[in-house]
């Protein structure tokens, strides 16, 4: 993933404004609150190490994944950094 007019970084490097690292959402909508983190589940990627890649492991059929940017904190940037496809597994 590529992101424009922010920079990718370790969450273990803080809360540093123009500064985060990527979530991907797979199958669930963006948050409603985004004051809060982003939770961590199956469904809730975190790329904390400030990776821009990632190799999901996907039952068959159709997948929503929203890539989603965060700070160190993990809760998103305001508006929202994000970008969303749609992808059919066989």
């Amino acid at each position: 993933m590529a992101v424009d007019g922010v920079e990718v970084q370790p969450a273990k490097k803080g809360v540093n404004p123009g500064k985060g690292h990527h979530h991907l959402l797979v199958d669930v909508d963006l948050p409603s609150d985004s004051s809060k983190g982003i939770s961590k589940d199956a469904n809730h990627v975190h790329m904390g190490d400030g990776s821009t890649c990632k190799e999901l492991k996907l039952s068959s059929g159709k997948h929503v994944i929203r890539a989603l940017f965060a700070d160190g904190k993990h809760v998103p940037f305001n508006p929202a950094v994000t970008s969303t496809v749609i992808v059919t597994v066989k």
